[in-house]
């Protein structure tokens, strides 16, 4: 397959753990995903037209370990990561859950409790009538890991300690509109622990953050994963980030896994010609003219693949059929 055309089949990549032998089972595995989201509208004739968001696509993330997930916007990856919190329901595929089939509502709650997702925008994630304890006390709650005023102040101050929030006490009756972009970030990191959960889906945590605090924000995460032996899956655009925070490294376009492998070997010898190009994009000094000044030019890229296809065609189907009808 070559990318400068845009249209081809891409190997599905099941392994993301690399080429050791793990003895440990995944705490949540995805197998050959797939989500279509059908267009909304009057068609007379044909087949009605959906989008192919995500096409057979497979990973898994083990607990202690970081998986990033590597593409550009629109690639299929937080739709990926909002299959596997259970916000959308996949058209077809499975997600197992301590290697246990998880289907339709049943047990939603409980999953949940154990599968937490950290949204991109901290500005729109948190509610601006409701305080800081609001936020953390709902889950602890909910999930009845408190029953008990003195409980709930105290385990809310320990949350807000967990995400380096000091002094904890002056945090607590703030509101959303009266901390930072970083802060509210960390509260929205400290909800998603007040499960206590196992995995933890962190979608572009630091995209909308100051460039300053997206290290002390990562850092956080990797300190997190290290204490509570989290299983994490790390959205990103930025394959730099991905070699610094991630064990492990899957590389989605258009919908579809194309790499995956340990983060050093996929960065260091990719095998694809997107991931070649989204790693000649990402800042390297060694790649400055002989001035110091002027990059080496990036490598030419294709027309990105149409998404929309008819109702029970594949993208192979619709790569034969414009074929067909060019020549």
């Amino acid at each position: 397959m070559s990318i400068e055309n845009g249209k081809a089949d891409f190997p599905t990549v099941p392994d993301t753990t690399g080429s050791d032998a793990r003895t440990d089972a995944p705490i949540l595995e995805a197998r050959h995903l797939r989500k279509y989201f059908p267009i909304r509208g009057v068609k007379l004739f044909g087949p009605k037209s959906v989008v192919h968001a995500v096409e057979d696509t497979s990973l898994a993330l083990y607990p202690g370990r970081a998986l990033a997930l590597v593409g550009e916007s629109g690639s299929g990856k937080t739709t990926i990561a909002r299959l596997l919190a259970r916000l959308y329901e996949p058209t077809s595929g499975s997600i197992l859950f301590r290697e246990k089939p998880v289907q339709g509502s049943l047990g939603l709650k409980e999953y949940r409790r154990h599968v937490q997702l950290v949204f991109q925008d901290p500005f729109s994630s948190l509610n601006p009538v409701h305080d800081v304890r609001y936020h953390l006390s709902r889950p602890l709650r909910i999930h009845g890991h408190v029953r008990k005023s003195f409980q709930e102040r105290e385990q809310i101050l320990t949350l807000l300690r967990r995400v380096s929030l000091s002094p904890a006490e002056q945090f607590i009756t703030k509101f959303p509109h009266q901390l930072s972009g970083g802060q509210r970030q960390r509260v929205a990191i400290a909800r998603s622990l007040a499960t206590r959960p196992n995995v933890l889906l962190a979608d572009e945590p630091v995209s909308m953050l100051d460039v300053s605090i997206r290290l002390d924000v990562l850092n956080l995460l990797l300190h997190l994963k290290d204490e509570e032996h989290l299983a994490l899956l790390f959205i990103t655009h930025d394959i730099a980030s991905a070699r610094y925070f991630a064990e492990d490294t899957l590389v989605m376009y258009a919908g579809q896994s194309v790499e995956g492998g340990p983060s050093e070997e996929v960065i260091q010898q990719p095998r694809h010609p997107y991931t070649r190009l989204l790693i000649s994009a990402a800042p390297d000094p060694d790649r400055l003219g002989p001035d110091g000044q002027k990059a080496a030019p990036l490598p030419a890229r294709g027309e990105i693949p149409s998404f929309l296809y008819g109702e029970g065609e594949t993208a192979t189907d619709a790569v034969k059929a414009e074929s067909v009808g060019k020549s």
